[in-house]
Formats: C-alpha cells, structure tokens, sequence
C-alpha cells in the first residue's frame, strides 16, 4: 500500500492508503520526490474543470527515481532521476502517425484521465521518461510547464521586432515572461499585473522592460505603441475569462493573442473586435521535454524563487489551500 493525495469531488481531496501500482512490460515504476500544483490541478480541486475521471490521483509536474522497471525495459534504467511525459499517446493513428501526438484522440494524460504524481509512486511508460541529469528537483519539476511554454513559442514565434506583452503573473506567466527575454528578445517586454499584485517582485527579476497595471494597460497602449494600436503579441496567461477580453483591447491589428489559460470556463468577449483587428488567436498547451530541459540546463531561465511553498504529502488539502493565495506563485509538494 502508498499514501497518496485522492480527488473525489470538488473540494474532495483526501489522503489515502492506496494500492501500490503495477507495472506493464513496457512501464517504469518511479518514486516520487517532488510534485507541483498547477493551474489544471487547482481547476479540478475548484471545480470550474472536470477531470477524466474520479476519484483521480492528480499531479504531472514530477521529478522522481526509477525503482523498478517492466520486462522490455533496460534494467539500468533504474535509479535514474527523471521527469514524465503526460500524454499516453497510442502510436497507432493518424495523429500519432503525423507526429501530433499530444492531440492522440486515443491518449490518456497523467493525472487527468489517469493517476499522477500526488502520490509516494507513480507509474509511465518508458518512452515518456526523460533524464533530469544536472537539475536539481525543483528545476526537474518545472520541465513540464516549461515545454508548455516552448510549445506556445514554436507554434507562435516571438519575433525580435515585436512588441510583446503577457498578461497575468502566475506560474505560466512568469515562465512566458523568462523564456521570450532568454530566447526571443523582443524589441519591448511587457508584464500586465494587477496594480496591488504581490507578485510584482517575481516580475521584476524577469528581466522585463516595464511592469504596467491591467488598470492602466488601455492608455499605455495609446501612449506607447505604434500609432496607439496595440501589442504585436499578447500572451494570455491569468487563469481567469477576463484575460482574453483584455487580450483583444490591447493586441493590435494583425496582431496575435497566444492563450495559455486552461481554468475550464467559458469565455465571452468581443468577437466584433476580434475580427475587425484581423486578430489571430492560437492555443498551445503540452511541449517538447528535452528542449526544456535543455534551457533549464544552460541556464537561460531560473526557476527556484517561484517556488514560494512546499509541504509533505500528508499536508496536500492544506498545499491546494494556500496555491490559491495571491502571494503563491508555485506550491510544490514532497513525497
């Protein structure tokens, strides 16, 4: 039997003796050390997004040591530090087959539609581990919202001309903000925050141009864009429906929004607006683990002053309380 942290409803979470995971032929067994709440977590806990299936052990940013290992897996693989995948693709469709296997209409995803890391182990599949060799257990257990933000820059490139800004300042906006000043270095930078937000501090170590309020975005967008028209780039990253609709007010025309908010309701805005800016809006979600890991081995963008709260395993009710405080950027729980 393994303690683990388990989602019966929303506000349902409990810690329970559960059993020990088996492992298939082509699975790892890993033990957990660390695991963060993300927003999707926070969402299921909420109840504004409803998991695959419940009770659910939720938890995918993992970091953890492989213990034992299935029949078609290289034994030495064991003792290894590694951080998992959470899409379970099945390698047979027309998805898969074209490479999008993250869109696998077959998948099933680690803690979400099925058992993740909220627990002393967890089980993946050997093709889905990657080496966290060289990084220390908090950066391994950021590779996964990392790669999200890669995904985001592939699928939409920063260009060096343009005039970005990221609206919201929590986990997946403080990385956004780190990773474009690293890797793409727009001509300006800009952190929309709400004006008493107590995570301004994080933001002033992002190397960003300048720091401006939601309040005061619309006259700064006037005053400081070309010809008052807007942003070439907006990052939409608060969790919250009200961030797309300021998207729309302060991207400009031709201009491109990039969603990264997964908070599971549903959202109306300006479509009038949208569509006479000529807007483009693209979602991204899951990335590529080994150019995360790489940027996190170079050191192109930190991570461990994010972490503003750890708790042990047996205190997971009280980790997703205090996630919710505006003061938390990352809670991080141990195993």
């Amino acid at each position: 039997m393994m303690k683990a942290l388990v989602l019966h409803a929303p506000k349902k979470l409990h810690l329970e003796e559960v059993e020990d995971p088996s492992i298939a032929n082509n699975e790892v067994l890993i033990k957990v050390r660390r695991v963060g709440i993300c927003g999707t977590d926070k969402a299921f806990y909420k109840g504004s997004y409803k998991p695959g299936k419940l009770p659910l052990i939720p938890g995918h940013e993992l970091v953890g040591k492989i213990v034992d290992v299935g029949k078609n897996v290289d034994p030495s693989l064991i003792g290894t530090e590694v951080t998992s995948e959470i899409n379970f693709h099945c390698g047979k469709c027309s998805f898969c087959s074209e490479g999008l296997k993250t869109h696998c209409p077959y998948r099933e995803t680690l803690g979400i539609t099925r058992d993740g890391g909220m627990a002393e182990f967890v089980v993946s599949r050997f093709d889905l581990i990657h080496s966290v060799e060289g990084l220390s257990n908090v950066q391994s257990a950021f590779v996964e919202p990392l790669a999200s933000i890669v995904e985001m820059l592939e699928l939409a490139p920063v260009k060096t001309f343009h005039n970005v800004a990221v609206i919201g300042v929590g986990t997946i906006g403080l990385l956004a903000l780190r990773t474009i000043s690293a890797v793409a270095r727009p001509i300006k930078l800009v952190a929309v925050v709400r004006k008493d937000s107590p995570k301004q501090v994080f933001v002033k170590n992002s190397n960003v141009d300048e720091i401006v309020s939601e309040d005061e975005v619309i006259e700064y967008v006037r005053k400081h864009t070309r010809e008052g028209q807007g942003f070439d780039y907006v990052v939409e990253a608060t969790g919250t429906p009200e961030g797309l609709k300021l998207a729309v007010e302060i991207v400009k025309p031709r201009g491109l929004i990039s969603v990264k908010s997964t908070h599971g309701m549903t959202i109306d805005f300006d479509v009038t607006k949208f569509v006479v800016k000529e807007a483009k809006l693209v979602g991204s979600r899951c990335g590529p683990f080994e150019r995360a890991i790489e940027i996190l081995r170079k050191g192109l963008v930190k991570v461990d002053d994010l972490v503003t709260s750890e708790y042990p395993l047996d205190k997971g009710v009280e980790a997703f309380e205090k996630s919710f405080q505006r003061d938390q950027v990352k809670v991080h729980i141990l195993v």
